[in-house]
């Protein structure tokens, strides 16, 4: 358990990286994206009259929701659509 802790930090040191840094760069782009549409979605709500309060906090905790479900459901159809990933058999 030690181990993976270390392991954890290592991370935040100057030149170490995740070895998949770019799938969670995707998820962060998605995330903003996200974000980003809904704020355009508000803005275009109060063009016509509809006031919705909700600061840049939110949007991105709300787009960054969106993405985790996404990846879990990602995860979950390609384990189960799959006969060469998942859980092995003993």
């Amino acid at each position: 358990m030690i181990k993976e802790f270390q392991a954890f930090f290592t991370l935040f040191q100057q030149g170490k990286q995740l070895a998949n840094a770019a799938a969670w760069k995707n998820h962060q782009i998605k995330a903003n994206t996200i974000a980003g549409l809904i704020a355009a979605a508000v803005v275009i709500a109060g063009g016509f009259g509809y006031h919705i309060t909700i600061d840049d906090a939110t949007l991105q905790d709300v787009g960054a929701g969106v993405v985790a479900i996404y990846s879990l459901v990602n995860t979950v159809l390609t384990v189960i659509t799959s006969a060469k990933v998942g859980i092995k058999q003993q």
